[in-house]
């Protein structure tokens, strides 16, 4: 889906986290390499900025689920900043089990509500306009309204 907007919905998740005071992570590591390639750290830093909702094994057969926009990844981690309390997760990668990716501007149980300034392109369908993503004018807020 970054093929659409690839950098739309990151700036909007990452100025906003930044905006809070951020958190000082290590560098950024580069997953694109022979060793990395096809690992569950290059999927998930190549959508860093998503919504994700991420299940992690706790001991033998306890899950337990947190949600949030995927701001780092690391060799052995992944940090999730969640919007309403404007705080950072560090979790551990390896516990990690299933991650559900997020449309641009989703959240879980707002089923058609957007986040973000959407434009409808006949032949396409919704899709983040002007500054957030693909499209300009006819922009609408469909926060709340279902569509």
């Amino acid at each position: 889906m970054s093929q659409f907007y690839p950098n739309a919905v990151r700036s909007i998740a990452m100025d906003q986290a930044q905006g809070s005071g951020g958190l000082v992570t290590p560098p950024e590591e580069n997953f694109n390499t022979d060793t990395m390639r096809g690992s569950l750290q290059q999927i998930l830093s190549d959508n860093l900025g998503a919504y994700v909702s991420c299940e992690f094994l706790v001991g033998l057969q306890a899950m337990i689920k947190k949600e949030g926009i995927l701001y780092s990844v690391g060799r052995s981690y992944l940090t999730l900043y969640e919007e309403t309390t404007q705080t950072f997760m560090v979790c551990d990668i390896f516990s990690l089990k299933f991650i559900t990716f997020y449309l641009p501007g989703r959240r879980p149980g707002q089923a058609g509500a957007s986040t973000v300034p959407t434009v409808t392109i006949p032949g396409v369908g919704e899709v983040p306009a002007g500054n957030y993503g693909l499209g300009t004018g006819n922009i609408s807020w469909n926060v709340g309204r279902g569509n």
